[in-house]
């Protein structure tokens, strides 16, 4: 395993588990677009959905039906918030389509993007076109007592971060988020940037690949590497990066320096 700055883990930490929550938010788009489609045949679980619009409509042009809202679009699944301007739903392609003031939001992350599809049958989320994602890092919880907290990547967040990309792609039956097109994420005065990062919930791991690069501003620490994998599970979290390089400064103690006595006036 390869030792990293203080740098890169703080940079790689909050945005692989803001990777995670633009997973989260996406899944949730997709149960408010299918409704009770998503229970299971031998055991239905229905969680509510609530929506609103300005308009409502239902057209046919003899191959295809599709239903239009349109004007203040929010969707409400749980704690998590979609709004557009206009949403489709093709029954033909089955996918679902939202434009226009794009934005998916939770207590702690804002997304907003020009473009959302839901695809049903290759039950895929695609983001795209300015992607954004805010994220804030968890609030502490104040017990009292200054105790400890253990060091953990979630631990090394503690500044909002912005992430910013072209694309993202969610496979939410293999529970896999794939980024690509520039990813950029920035925290205070530090920057990561990776040409990919692909998610494996499954697994609970991440893998940013290309040019990954790690700069913080403050203290002029840089990271450099062409693939890192990222371990997120509870208990046996880590980081490997291959061919990994960088600089960090190490501030040196001047020698204090010795004091001669003043000369005595007095004497001659």
């Amino acid at each position: 395993m390869v030792c990293m700055t203080k740098l890169s883990k703080q940079c790689l930490a909050f945005g692989i588990i803001s990777a995670t929550l633009i997973a989260k938010v996406v899944t949730s788009l997709i149960a408010a677009q299918q409704g009770n489609t998503t229970a299971k045949p031998a055991e239905p679980t229905y969680k509510e959905v609530k929506y609103s619009a300005e308009s409502s409509s239902f057209r046919w042009d003899g191959e295809d039906r599709i239903a239009v809202l349109k004007g203040n679009v929010t969707f409400v699944h749980g704690d998590t918030t979609l709004q557009a301007d206009k949403v489709d739903y093709s029954e033909k392609t089955k996918t679902a389509t939202a434009t226009g003031n794009l934005k998916i939001y939770d207590e702690r992350n804002t997304i907003t993007a020009d473009l959302c599809v839901i695809n049903f049958e290759e039950k895929k989320g695609t983001l795209t076109g300015n992607v954004r994602m805010v994220a804030k890092p968890k609030p502490k919880k104040d017990t009292g007592e200054q105790k400890d907290v253990p060091k953990s990547l979630s631990s090394e967040w503690k500044e909002e971060a912005v992430i910013t990309c072209d694309k993202i792609d969610y496979y939410y039956k293999q529970k896999k988020a794939v980024v690509t097109n520039g990813l950029k994420i920035v925290q205070k005065n530090r920057i990561v940037t990776a040409d990919s990062a692909t998610y494996f919930g499954k697994e609970d791991k991440v893998e940013l690949v290309g040019n990954i690069k790690g700069y913080d501003e403050k203290e002029k620490h840089s990271f450099s590497a062409p693939r890192v994998v990222i371990s997120l599970k509870e208990n046996d979290e880590w980081i490997e990066a291959e061919k990994a390089t960088g600089t960090f400064y190490v501030k040196e103690e001047e020698e204090a320096q010795e004091v001669k006595p003043a000369p005595d006036a007095g004497k001659k």
